[in-house]
């Protein structure tokens, strides 16, 4: 009972975690912007998605765990104990960001997952709130198919599922950061702005690449990797100039929009 209780007050991290990074990220882009003036009207949509996702995903990010958890569905135990707490949390997060690879690539390349996630690609001023600008019903399917499925692997402890949200949560903030850090012989260790501006490149030479979440391992491994070069921060957006006029607009952007697969928002 202990345990689901933690689980269930860490369903109020992102939340707050979000309002703090905002704050923190805000500081760093007027101080080192990677590209200076961005309309306030992009940060100010990315905003309000940003609110929305939360409203209606509330809730389910750690659902799935706790509920596998209570039923004893993990076939495999994570230890926590002492030393074993290191290694249950490396394999559980190689694990989720393996799946959340493929789910990304799978995001780009079939028409209607895409029709879903050109939205986020559509911020033509990457900042820490782009990482709020996603379709609503986007985090729905990850809940409702991607993070069952580790909790079906894996009988999956609060500390281990509670580390790893506040972990990615951490990377995705700063990946969308609009600061100028490159971090050069280190760019292919973690997620971070310029590798992940790469992503959201409007050049066609980026498109589909560098999709991981956390570890550019995985884009080493499957031959999607752009290595980002000495100032290399390019533009950002979709090749159609799409974005939502508005919050209404968001809320329903696969039935009016459907953005060309040939996008060079990679």
């Amino acid at each position: 009972m202990a345990q689901h209780l933690v689980d269930a007050f860490a369903i109020c991290i992102p939340a707050a975690f979000f309002v703090a990074a905002i704050l923190v990220g805000r500081i760093l882009e007027r101080a080192w912007p990677a590209e200076a003036d961005q309309p306030a009207s992009e940060i100010a949509a990315d905003y309000r998605l940003a609110a929305l996702n939360y409203l209606i995903n509330a809730g389910l990010a750690l659902a799935p765990a706790i509920i596998a958890g209570g039923a004893g569905i993990g076939l495999i135990r994570l230890e926590t104990d002492g030393w074993r707490f290191v290694p249950s949390l490396l394999i559980y997060i190689l694990t989720l960001d393996l799946m959340l690879y493929w789910f990304h690539r799978a995001q780009h390349q079939i028409p209607a997952l895409w029709a879903m996630h050109s939205l986020h690609h559509s911020s033509e001023a990457l900042t820490v709130s782009t990482g709020g600008r996603h379709f609503w019903f986007e985090g729905t399917l990850k809940r409702a198919f991607l993070f069952p499925l580790t909790a079906w692997i894996f009988a999956v402890p609060a500390s281990v599922s509670a580390t790893a949200v506040l972990l990615y949560l951490v990377v995705d903030s700063c990946a969308h950061l609009n600061v100028r850090v490159e971090l050069r012989a280190f760019a292919l260790w973690i997620n971070n702005p310029q590798y992940h501006r790469i992503h959201h490149s409007a050049r066609p030479a980026h498109t589909n690449r560098n999709f991981a979440d956390l570890l550019p391992f995985w884009d080493i491994l499957f031959g999607t990797v752009w290595r980002p070069g000495a100032d290399e921060w390019p533009a950002t957006g979709l090749a159609t100039g799409e974005k939502p006029s508005g919050i209404v607009d968001g809320l329903i952007w696969p039935l009016r929009r459907r953005p060309r697969l040939s996008r060079a928002a990679g």
